[in-house]
């Protein structure tokens, strides 16, 4: 019988207690681990472990997450996830230009990080319920700003009765940008929205 291959994965965090819960995340889907805490040093042990996944955090001292995929990028392909307490649309879409495979933000997928590293090595990973969910992407986080979006402006034709110009006022833009919005979402047709 052949002996199952130990994957091995690159955990980059500043925070000894975050490292330790992402750590753990990890070894319950059986994953060898080596330890960086900043993109400096993930450099430097990523010359010497040749890791089969990076998991980095998005915000650390000297050299952040996106710095590090940039550099990652030039000489590897190896997967890459960035994790980050904080997500946000612009930061999830620059991790995923510079090449991260996947943007978790870490209360609300902390569970799926081990499914993901599985996935991105090519391994199925343990059953475990929650944890076989899929990750966000790019694509999810403009959809939903796009909903958020969405709901702001019909709020705010409601209240402002159709008032772009009051629209914009509140939003704090202009008015050609509210009704670039309006036309995008297709709501300036069909009169929901008045010209002034």
């Amino acid at each position: 019988m052949e002996a199952t291959r130990a994957w091995s994965a690159l955990v980059v965090e500043d925070l000894a207690e975050a490292r330790r819960i992402l750590a753990d995340r990890l070894v319950r889907v059986g994953f060898d681990l080596s330890y960086a805490e900043d993109g400096f040093a993930a450099l430097s042990a990523f010359g010497r472990c040749q890791p089969d996944l990076i998991l980095t955090d998005r915000q650390m001292p000297r050299l952040d997450g996106i710095g590090l995929v940039r550099r990652i990028r030039e000489i590897s392909d190896v997967p890459v996830v960035m994790i980050t307490a904080s997500a946000t649309v612009s930061d999830c879409e620059e991790a995923m230009r510079v090449g991260a495979n996947r943007y978790l933000e870490f209360g609300r997928d902390l569970e799926r990080v081990g499914s993901v590293a599985c996935e991105l090595v090519g391994r199925a990973a343990p059953a475990s319920g929650p944890a076989a969910s899929r990750s966000i992407t790019a694509t999810d986080v403009r959809w939903q700003a796009k909903q958020e979006l969405r709901g702001e402006l019909q709020r705010l034709l409601v209240e402002c009765r159709g008032n772009i110009a009051e629209m914009a006022r509140r939003m704090g833009k202009d008015r050609s940008t509210i009704r670039y919005h309006l036309r995008r979402l297709g709501m300036l047709d069909g009169g929901l929205a008045s010209p002034s």
